[in-house]
């Protein structure tokens, strides 16, 4: 079977006077359904690593392949619309538009996604429903909890039913208790079929994900399942 992810000795050099190698040179493989996390101090290319998945940075050496598509040389406008179609992303800070309401915020990606404008408010129902917010969807993000905030910006990542969810320490900004919910929720996600791949620097979120990589100093490497 085809991996959904493939990075051929990918790496990630910054140009300067003394160039910044962010990423060195790596192999990964993720399979559709698994839900890797990604691992490593401040500064050691988890970002890099992100960016590059997400299809926001291009690696200077190596290749990415995308459903086995290799995605590296493509136009910016091929990479946007493939980013738009299949990679759904939920960040630490939520990004939602405050006086807008949560379904609100749900169709704006469904906007980019190119999807009707006829269907976007039962997909964003669809989503929001999904996350367990059917309630909320008229609420604005200002009268909402932040676990409600960061489910809202979960629905909106899965409303344009992505291949690829990509999740930058999504309970960074949330107490304990809280971060136990949205992790739940992508627990049930990836027991549905959904591929989640998740930076965090938290070793107890770390630890639910099915499978972890570690970045040191640019270097990505397998940790064992026990570890």
């Amino acid at each position: 079977m085809t991996p959904l992810v493939e990075l051929r000795g990918a790496g990630r050099v910054y140009p300067a006077v003394r160039p910044v190698t962010a990423l060195r040179p790596t192999d990964l493989v993720v399979r559709a359904g698994e839900w890797v996390a990604i691992t490593g101090r401040s500064g050691s290319g988890k970002s890099t690593l992100l960016q590059i998945l997400g299809l926001l940075d291009r690696p200077t050496s190596g290749s990415y392949l995308l459903d086995g598509e290799d995605v590296s040389a493509l136009s910016d406008r091929a990479r946007t619309r493939l980013r738009a179609s299949r990679i759904g992303f939920v960040f630490q800070s939520f990004h939602l538009m405050p006086h807008r309401s949560a379904l609100e915020n749900v169709m704006v990606a469904l906007l980019y996604h190119g999807c009707p404008r006829r269907l976007r408010a039962a997909r964003a129902a669809e989503a929001l429903d999904r996350v367990g917010l059917a309630d909320r969807a008229r609420a604005m993000p200002t009268t909402m909890s932040g676990g409600e905030r960061q489910r809202v910006a979960v629905a909106r990542a899965l409303s344009i039913r992505p291949q690829l969810l990509l999740a930058d320490e999504p309970t960074g900004n949330l107490d304990s208790a809280t971060a136990e919910e949205v992790l739940s929720l992508f627990v049930r996600l990836n027991d549905e079929g959904q591929t989640v791949l998740m930076v965090t620097h938290d070793g107890q979120v770390a630890a639910r994900a099915r499978r972890r990589v570690e970045i040191v100093d640019g270097t990505v490497r397998e940790v064992p399942t026990d570890a």
